[in-house]
């Protein structure tokens, strides 16, 4: 299991980053948030490789993988 409150190694900046920045710098990599937002995202030379890495990384998906379970409708 992930840990969402952790550093950890980032493949779009190729070094270990801060939740912080990873939370930020998703939002600026799937257009959430202007690019120019995240000053940090000036240190990537190519935003579009980026883009492709940051939504492989399993740290991007912010349903941390609850989108997958199926609810049993007898618990709703």
């Amino acid at each position: 299991m992930l840990d969402y409150e952790s550093d950890h190694y980032c493949p779009a900046y190729k070094r270990v980053i801060d939740i912080d920045l990873c939370y930020e710098s998703l939002m600026g990599l799937s257009k959430s948030v202007k690019i120019s937002s995240v000053k940090e995202l000036s240190e990537i030379k190519d935003i579009e490789e980026a883009r492709r890495v940051c939504a492989e990384c399993p740290y991007s998906d912010l349903g941390a993988g609850m989108d997958d379970w199926e609810i049993d409708p007898d618990l709703l």
